[in-house]
């Protein structure tokens, strides 16, 4: 199962990859305030000519900074405290020999005025955390990807197949703490798709996030946790085409096929001329129980039936998962996959460079975390 490697290793290979419809388009609206405060080291063989020259830049950013020199267990390091509905933010740097100032993750020079505004109201925005925007592991922290997996590994419960997709968004039965947000971009998108445009598939008994990535994508949309400015988590969906560092699809397997879907890798005589593809399909679910879902979408919009797709095999003994990569190559491609909560089943989508790259860069990060 997913959750059979430690839950460390698991949150790794997630950090490197990379109930509610809210009518926000913007993320987080919160009236929660931000009051920060700049603290100073004075590294040895630093001058106070530097720190003089440093006191306008933060006033003139709207900040004030004390300068001092460094206690025994000082260190530079961004804290945050809340009371009530204030968040208090204590920054500490360190201003170096060079007339450098350096904060955790950030160095700014004299001349770096723009950018350090630009943090400054980061901070502001986001508290100590910063913008999640372009961080490994969607901007997160492992308590708060371990809550959005908590959440998205449970089983969907209710039939989504015919409804439309704003319909089935409303069927997942996400935890409150834990809502979808539109992008306007993704409400614009919706608003124009013809009300034919369903959820394509039965999709009872796979994990939420799974699940909720198939149905967003019969709209060309996916989703990504995100924290809001408050702090709060959301699911933030948005066009496939316009962000990147979306939840997949599934995930690549952290056990042996045989292990996860033992009769997929099953042995039989093939012995086939001209079968279509999607009958092929329907025998390898009945012959080894294996869930097997369409990428709908992707496949329409490269002009592909999988009717069409023609099956020919001379006697030979082979597999039932090769087979069905042998079948579908070179346009499609069967992906052998598990959800969040472990559960192996097969992805028939296209086979472009692309999304070969991106199953391997999540290969690469899951044996990087598990230490293989």
């Amino acid at each position: 199962m997913f959750r059979s490697a430690t839950a460390t290793t698991a949150l790794l290979w997630m950090a490197v990859v990379s109930s509610q419809i809210c009518g926000q388009d913007q993320p987080g609206s919160t009236s929660i305030s931000t009051r920060l405060s700049f603290e100073v080291l004075i590294a040895p063989g630093t001058t106070g000519v530097d720190a003089q020259r440093w006191g306008p830049v933060f006033q003139e950013l709207g900040e004030a900074a004390r300068f001092r020199q460094p206690l025994l267990d000082d260190r530079p390091e961004v804290s945050e405290t809340t009371r009530g509905r204030t968040r208090y933010v204590k920054v500490i740097g360190e201003l170096r020999p060079n007339g450098t100032i350096a904060f955790p993750g950030h160095t700014f020079t004299l001349r770096d005025t723009r950018r350090l505004g630009e943090w400054i109201r980061e901070l502001k925005t986001y508290g100590a955390q910063g913008s999640p925007d372009g961080r490994p592991g969607f901007g997160l922290t492992a308590s708060q990807l371990e809550e959005v997996l908590r959440a998205l590994e449970a089983p969907v419960i209710t039939e989504l197949a015919g409804l439309s997709i704003v319909e089935a968004l409303q069927k997942f039965g996400l935890p409150e703490s834990l809502s979808v947000r539109l992008s306007v971009a993704a409400k614009e998108r919706l608003a124009r798709l013809s009300e034919g445009v369903v959820a394509p598939q039965d999709l009872r008994g796979l994990s939420r996030g799974t699940a909720l990535a198939i149905v967003l994508s019969r709209a060309r949309l996916g989703f990504r946790p995100r924290r809001t400015p408050s702090g709060s988590l959301e699911l933030e969906v948005l066009p496939l085409e316009q962000a990147t560092g979306l939840w997949p699809v599934g995930w690549p397997l952290d056990r042996p096929p045989n292990q996860v879907v033992p009769k997929y890798v099953d042995v039989a005589v093939f012995d086939l001329k001209d079968k279509p593809l999607a009958e092929l399909l329907d025998e390898t679910r009945k012959a080894t129980g294996i869930r097997i879902l369409i990428d709908v979408q992707r496949i329409a919009d490269a002009d592909l039936s999988l009717d069409d797709v023609k099956v020919t095999q001379r006697p030979r003994r082979m597999t039932w998962s090769g087979i069905l990569d042998r079948g579908s190559f070179p346009d499609l491609m069967p992906e052998l996959l598990q959800d969040e909560a472990g559960e192996g089943f097969v992805w028939v989508t296209t086979r472009t460079i692309a999304q070969m790259n991106d199953r391997n860069k999540q290969r690469e990060a899951r044996s990087k975390a598990s230490g293989k």
